[in-house]
């Protein structure tokens, strides 16, 4: 066990810059600004379906943040070293391969290195599995789930989170899990509690292990030092005791009136008023699921339309009208049924055509009439005459997941049924005052009032005030810009969609991400995930006139705990206090381990007092601390670079 404190007040380190920068609280004087430089550090990715954000964590101690993305079903998860110059270096080995859900990295055997969890689907019910523990053996990920005491019991897995639930030091283990199938037996999710060893112990935990829910975020929300879960969807919030057992207070914490539990993607929990505590914002929007069910878009002055339908046994219809040939393109549907081929048929005669994932055009002549049976799977075209046309598509049995279409050339459209409303969603921002939560989302921009898969938070000018970065899904087949909504002290937020950290003009959407200082030079950057066959990017933070900062990296504590879950409080000369835990920074399946925290200090040249807390209730302050550098507190971890 090590035994020395180390705290640095030196220089900066690795790529952080000493220089000072220009002292300004002005939002009009600077746009936050990010460049895509996905390329210079060497981050690869295929274009795949995404499950939720990253997981972000310094894997081989040497300080730079890493971080685990995944590609759900197609793709295996995949492990990036940083590097304090030069590229990413990937783990030489895939860590788990296929139907990746959530992950969680953290020190489950105390031996001073980040290890791994990654939960895995379950084969929609019918091959329900536990989630996958893997061990750092100096820098090598060793999967050692058999015999550790939860391989026995499987599920649709979806969130795994590490958390020390009877506060004893160590690392125990929850379990949130999709809907059990009709028939299934035993507790839905699972905690489990760490009983040293390697070895695992299953925990009765009545409510938590029933509750409708398959994302959570661990926060604490009654600053009793305690962790506490959000559980979603629907919303729930429940109270850590210290013990296994945790107390439902959603009906005593929300407002008697709340009208939010449904349809939240992803939660945050930053302090955004700088008076102590931790407040909420909800993401929210409609899923896959959600969305396709009679979604409709449709640009008249391009004459372009997207359609998206449930891939369930119906049978579906739309008229439109388009004076020339039409392009077909983009039709493609969700894979569910083995060897599903979904064709396109041409007329009354039915002519057979490959389906058009490629664009290919129409003429009214090859699409005469309208067949009278459309007794097979697939889509069926017809044109009626007088710029008339017809467009049905036929599912024999849950065939698909969902299914698409994009038609140009179309000057106007006539669905059989009333299109959804799938882009109003509005999200919520809950204001914590003295313990109990306020709806104070008036104070949101309008902008959020449109469906989110993601937020999370930072402070990205350094103005002393947390701002949030919230993931838009956007259109059907349109990518558009992700919001920035930047803190006005605490009093609102201004939205930016010029802030260049996304990719246009592709067909995926905004999912999830996370913001951290990768190259600790004092400005918080991101790494965003899109859905929908896109792929992840890095954005530097390249803002020109910020705040002062500073980064406070902790170790472990004097008894060897470690990091997760401590509290770092910070006080400047002016009175501003801020407070941060090491966890995430925003959650959907995946939890992170952001164990270096970044302050935004604005015009402060100092920091008058700087108190960090691990959960063990061992405490270090610091005071009349330099500004522009990082801190470290703690007892170093094992450096196992690969």
């Amino acid at each position: 066990m090590l035994k020395t404190l180390l705290v640095s007040m030196s220089a900066c380190v690795g790529l952080i810059s000493c220089a000072t920068h220009y002292k300004n609280s002005s939002h009009s004087s600077s746009q936050i600004q990010f460049t895509n430089v996905t390329n210079d550090i060497g981050l690869k990715s295929n274009a795949s379906w995404k499950y939720g954000g990253p997981s972000i964590a310094d894997f081989n101690g040497d300080g730079i943040y890493d971080f685990l993305v995944s590609h759900h079903d197609e793709f295996p998860a995949e492990l990036w070293y940083g590097s304090k110059a030069g590229p990413l270096r990937p783990y030489a080995e895939s860590v788990q391969n296929g139907d990746v859900h959530g992950a969680a990295p953290g020190d489950y055997d105390g031996d001073g290195d980040v290890d791994l969890i990654v939960s895995v689907g379950g084969g929609n019910g019918t091959t329900p599995r536990p989630p996958r523990l893997f061990r750092n053996d100096n820098g090598q990920f060793i999967d050692v789930t058999e015999g550790s005491g939860i391989e026995n019991l499987g599920a649709r897995g979806r969130s795994v989170r590490w958390i020390d639930i009877d506060l004893d030091g160590d690392l125990d283990l929850l379990h949130i899990v999709a809907r059990q199938i009709p028939g299934e037996t035993g507790p839905r999710n699972t905690v489990f509690e760490n009983i040293g060893g390697g070895k695992f112990e299953f925990r009765e935990s009545h409510g938590v292990q029933q509750i409708e829910a398959e994302r959570v975020l661990v926060t604490d929300f009654d600053n009793d030092n305690i962790s506490d879960l959000i559980l979603f969807e629907p919303l729930s919030l429940w109270r850590g005791t210290g013990s296994f057992t945790y107390e439902n207070v959603t009906q005593n914490l929300l407002p008697a009136d709340f009208d939010g539990a449904e349809f939240i993607t992803a939660v945050a929990d930053a302090d955004f008023d700088n008076d102590g505590d931790r407040d909420i914002y909800l993401a929210r929007g409609k899923t896959y699921y959600q969305t396709a069910n009679n979604s409709v878009d449709f640009n008249e002055a391009t004459g372009r339309l997207d359609l998206r339908d449930e891939g369930n046994e119906s049978h579906d219809g739309i008229s439109f009208y388009a004076p020339d040939a039409i392009e077909l393109s983009r039709f493609w549907h969700w894979r569910r049924a083995k060897g599903l081929v979904l064709p396109v048929y041409l007329g009354a005669t039915k002519t057979r055509v490959d389906t058009p994932v490629e664009a290919i055009n129409i003429t009214q002549e090859m699409a005469q009439g309208f067949p009278e049976k459309t007794d097979q799977n697939g889509w069926y075209l017809g044109y009626m005459g007088n710029n008339e046309w017809r467009l049905e598509w036929r599912l024999i049995g849950n065939a698909a997941w969902d299914v698409r279409a994009t038609i140009n050339g179309v000057s106007r459209i006539e669905p059989d049924w009333k299109p959804q409303d799938y882009n109003n969603v509005s999200d919520i921002l809950l204001e914590n005052k003295n313990g109990k939560f306020v709806d104070i989302s008036a104070q949101l921009p309008k902008e959020t009032r449109d469906s989110n898969w993601g937020v999370t938070h930072g402070d990205f000018d350094n103005d002393g005030y947390e701002d949030f970065f919230v993931y838009r899904f956007g259109k059907l087949s349109q990518r558009v810009p992700d919001l920035l909504l930047r803190n006005n002290a605490g009093k609102g937020f201004d939205v930016s969609t010029s802030h260049q950290a996304y990719v246009a003009g592709t067909e995926a959407h905004g999912d999830m991400g996370a913001a951290f200082d990768y190259n600790l030079d004092g400005r918080i950057d991101l790494l965003n995930g899109d859905d929908d066959r896109g792929k992840w990017n890095f954005y530097k933070n390249e803002t020109t006139s910020t705040g002062n900062y500073l980064l406070v990296r902790l170790g472990y504590s004097d008894d060897f705990v470690d990091p997760l879950a401590a509290t770092v409080t910070v006080v400047t000369p002016d009175g501003m206090q801020q407070v941060k835990d090491v966890g995430s920074a925003g959650a959907v399946h995946s939890q992170s381990l952001l164990s270096t925290l970044h302050f935004g200090l604005g015009g402060a040249d100092k920091a008058t007092r700087i108190t960090v807390r691990w959960r063990d209730g061992t405490e270090k302050t610091l005071e009349n601390i330099d500004v522009n550098q990082v801190i470290d507190v703690g007892h170093k971890t094992k450096i196992v670079v690969q």
